[in-house]
């Protein structure tokens, strides 16, 4: 029997208004600071983005922006939200396994997502990313692990990181990215 229980964020992205299913909306801690060492123009991809915090901030400073998220109710909220700011943001509903890369980024946003697929899916997806990275492109890649517990433990069970399972949080790419992931 499948499990059709919902992930918990699923009802705040259904809320109207404002964005505050993870940091009230802002976006994620040391994102200014890693755009801020990319000139624009730019292009960036927030895979996973859920309501979209990252993208449209992202947007507001003039990046050319992309979104992908698995949830219909967070891509809404998303497109939204960057009607309203008017911003745009070309959102799509897709599982970031399958996201069909069709340019490159100057810089990729995967926050709170990669620790959600299986292990062995990791590898694909970075890869992936990789491919899609312009020359001195930055990957901002977030993700749970056992050394920081949240104030909700119980739902987050198994969504952890096992301490050194993931090496590659912040990095500038490279041809050495493949030394990079611990897995």
């Amino acid at each position: 029997m499948a499990d059709t229980k919902k992930p918990f964020w699923e009802g705040s992205y259904k809320r109207k208004g404002k964005l505050d299913t993870f940091s009230g909306g802002k976006p994620s801690k040391g994102l200014a600071e890693v755009a801020a060492k990319i000139k624009l123009p730019a292009k960036a991809l927030d895979l996973g983005c859920g309501e979209g915090r990252n993208a449209l901030y992202l947007a507001g400073i003039g990046f050319e922006t992309s979104a992908s998220d698995i949830s219909e109710s967070g891509i809404q909220k998303l497109k939204t939200a960057a009607g309203e700011l008017h911003l745009h943001v070309d959102a799509v509903i897709c599982d970031m396994r399958h996201y069909q890369f069709e340019k490159s980024f100057d810089l990729i946003v995967c926050v709170g997502c990669l620790h959600l697929i299986k292990r062995d899916e990791w590898p694909q997806v970075i890869v992936k990313m990789k491919h899609h990275t312009a020359i001195g492109g930055i990957h901002f890649v977030g993700a749970f692990t056992d050394e920081a517990r949240t104030r909700r433990p119980e739902r987050l069970d198994g969504w952890f990181i096992q301490r050194g399972g993931i090496v590659y949080l912040l990095s500038g790419l490279g041809d050495s990215l493949q030394e990079n992931l611990h897995f």
